[in-house]
């Protein structure tokens, strides 16, 4: 009969390549591992006394030569242990998580290997076995030899490695001596703490580091809660480690749960997202580690032992559904300082967005994740939860209404299905209502911020320019128009509500000055701020408007005018073109008034100068610190001359029983407090 033939290269060619040096130094880890497993074989219960591991590891920034060798006292290459070094898939070690592979990958990363292993035959007598192990289609053991070793006082295996493969492992192994000791450190970690390790000396240049003692440098507390009994995964054991910062040194990112299969680190993810920590501690030098174990992780690693068979997501389940709770009661200190920064900024952002406020504090706490702390993502998980009361809201509404429509909702129901719509609907209205108002306040805030700088600085400055103040008092904007050129089109929302309340839901359609100029205005850096200030502009409610109001604003503090800016003239004289008829409206299309038309004007200015003596003979208004002027003919309505702090004064006066009920506080947002 013929066999099928093993080609032995082509399969290691077929081997995952290193992409990191945490892959790159898997070879190594493994001869490292195999000698930990010979040991805890061998010593059992007193592997931690008499087990000894001898790493030693040459490497250089060039690479040029890097060598290492592994050395431990376990029972070496016995008969049943050399059948399983020369048969590929070996089930020798399956029970510890071997795969029959570890040696290929040496292959796979090294052009030489040379071992040596003294080991005690079935009579008692003592041998030592030595060969090289390369990479070939056949003869992969050269120059094995077979020899007495009764001399020798004891068992021991022995492997050294040189001359990195250009594969992907001689980008990735490390140049530095320090990263050999943090990957070792991190790969070993739960080998290193679990009691079952071999007292394992590790030499990487001139420094030597004994472990698991050296550990105990790093790990300042650790906790092992009681096993986790789980439906999915079956049992799973955690070790919570709270570290210095330097057991996260080279990895990318602070907090880690390390997922072990076989007593090997197959996986490490990164919480640090989940957590929202930085470094904590007193001196801001800790970090948090969790080794995670189990039989459901043993039997879903791959036969490199690199990675899990399972999808990814059930990583992030595992941690969130099974690590979580124990690792916020290992945290709790450092979470309890970071949820109280959480609390803050929460309410910071309810004080100013109340929509998101759909409960108290502690219950929005609940709806954002433990440790995220940036506003922006605090209030998307907030709006979302909100969305999903309104949504559920809206259902019980529309579940109500479809109960009254169909007759189904009796008299004893009748009444409390009416009450539960209605409150629905009540605290979504107030949520929105409360937001709006804050949004007054802080325009009225900013706007008297911003008169102060007009005020101080009587040349052209950044604070008269149009992208400020026009954006709350001006509502205009420029369009594109297709084929080139653009046009003056009224913006999507204003704030005239500052002047009159009867601007809130006005839409712009005029100005004094022609459109074309305003378009020029808007596009020119040099002074944009003609589109406020000295110019009338007009406003409507409806198409066809039995009223319109006209807005002029004269910027503040001004005290001189030429002759032809007398307000009074300059209204009446735009109101007699709006008459007329012989205007467009800011989509070009003619203006269409009579002579019923009611026209309420508005000129917002400081009452000095010329201002005070163009109007002196106007009659004050109800409260005395402004000017009104009734024309006895020519059109119907008023014109009404008010101060840039009467203005403010009044809008504010007008909202505070809206900040009241809202809980807003009297105190402007942008005060130094």
């Amino acid at each position: 009969m013929t066999s099928l033939r093993p080609n032995l290269v082509k399969r290691i060619e077929r081997l995952p390549k290193p992409t990191n040096v945490a892959s790159a130094m898997q070879p190594l880890f493994e001869a490292v591992s195999n000698a930990i497993h010979s040991t805890q074989e061998r010593y059992k219960e007193r592997v931690a006394s008499d087990g000894r591991v001898i790493v030693t590891v040459n490497t250089s920034r060039n690479k040029h030569d890097v060598w290492a060798t592994v050395e431990d006292n376990g029972y070496g290459l016995t008969e049943k242990n050399w059948e399983a070094f020369t048969t590929t898939d070996t089930d020798n070690k399956i029970e510890a998580g071997g795969k029959g592979v570890g040696r290929l990958i040496w292959l796979d990363c090294f052009q030489d290997i040379h071992v040596s292993s003294v080991y005690a035959n079935g009579d008692g007598g003592r041998y030592k076995r030595s060969f090289k192990f390369r990479l070939a289609l056949e003869d992969q053991l050269e120059n094995l030899t077979v020899e007495e070793a009764n001399d020798l006082p004891d068992s021991s295996f022995f492997v050294k490695f040189s001359g990195l493969r250009d594969n992907g492992y001689l980008a990735n192994f490390p140049g530095r001596g320090t990263f050999v000791f943090q990957h070792l450190t991190s790969h070993f970690l739960p080998a290193f703490i679990g009691g079952r390790s071999p007292q394992v000396t590790v030499h990487v240049g001139d420094e030597t580091r004994h472990y698991p003692s050296a550990i105990s440098e790093i790990v300042h507390r650790n906790e092992t809660p009681e096993p986790l009994e789980t439906e999915e995964y079956g049992r799973l054991y955690l070790t919570l480690m709270e570290c210095d910062k330097v057991a996260s040194s080279d990895l990318k990112g602070r907090h880690f749960v390390h997922f072990i299969a076989h007593d090997r680190t197959v996986h490490s993810q990164c919480i640090d997202g989940k957590l929202g920590l930085a470094y904590f501690g007193n001196m801001s030098d800790r970090v948090f580690h969790a080794i995670l174990t189990g039989e459901y992780l043993d039997q879903n690693v791959n036969q490199e032992r690199t990675a899990f068979v399972f999808e990814d997501v059930i990583i992030d389940r595992m941690i969130n559904d099974v690590c979580f709770l124990e690792i916020e009661g290992f945290l709790a200190e450092p979470l309890a300082i970071l949820k109280g920064e959480q609390r803050d900024t929460i309410e910071t952002i309810t004080a100013t967005y109340p929509s998101v406020a759909f409960g108290d504090v502690e219950e929005l706490q609940n709806r954002v994740p433990s440790g995220e702390l940036k506003a922006d993502a605090i209030y998307g998980h907030l709006a979302r939860e909100r969305f999903r009361r309104d949504e559920r809201q809206a259902e019980k509404i529309r579940y109500v209404l479809t109960r009254l429509k169909d007759g189904t909702a009796n008299t004893d129901t009748f009444s409390a299905a009416i009450a539960d719509a209605s409150e629905a609907i009540e605290n979504a209205e107030q949520r929105s209502l409360a937001e709006y108002v804050v949004r007054r306040k802080v325009v009225l805030d900013f706007i008297e911020i911003l008169l102060e700088k007009v005020r101080d600085d009587t040349r052209d400055s950044s604070y008269q320019r149009e992208d400020i103040l026009h954006s709350f008092i001006c509502p205009l904007r420029v369009k594109t128009i297709d084929g080139g050129g653009s046009k003056i089109e009224p913006a999507a929302s204003h704030d005239l509500w500052i002047v009159d309340e009867r601007l809130t839901f006005a839409q712009y359609f005029s100005s004094d000055v022609e459109f074309r100029k305003l378009s020029e205005a808007v596009e020119s850096d040099e002074r944009p701020d003609v589109l406020i200030f000295d110019y009338v502009h007009g406003l409507r409610q409806t198409e066809e408007p039995s009223k319109v109001l006209l807005v002029e604003f004269k910027r503040p503090g001004r005290t001189s005018y030429s002759d032809d800016e007398n307000p009074q003239f300059q209204v009446e004289r735009y109101v007699k073109q709006l008459q007329s008829g012989g205007l467009s409206d800011v989509r070009g299309r003619p203006i269409s008034l009579d002579q019923n038309t009611v026209f309420y004007c508005y000129i917002v200015a400081d009452i000095v100068g010329k201002m005070d003596t163009w109007t002196y003979s106007w009659q004050p208004t109800a409260d005395g610190r402004g000017r009104i002027y009734r024309p006895n003919s020519g059109f119907h309505g008023s014109i009404e001359l008010f101060g840039w702090d009467q203005l403010i004064g009044d809008a504010r006066a007008r909202n505070q029983a809206f900040f009241d009920k809202a809980g807003i506080s009297g105190e402007s947002f942008f005060s130094s407090s």
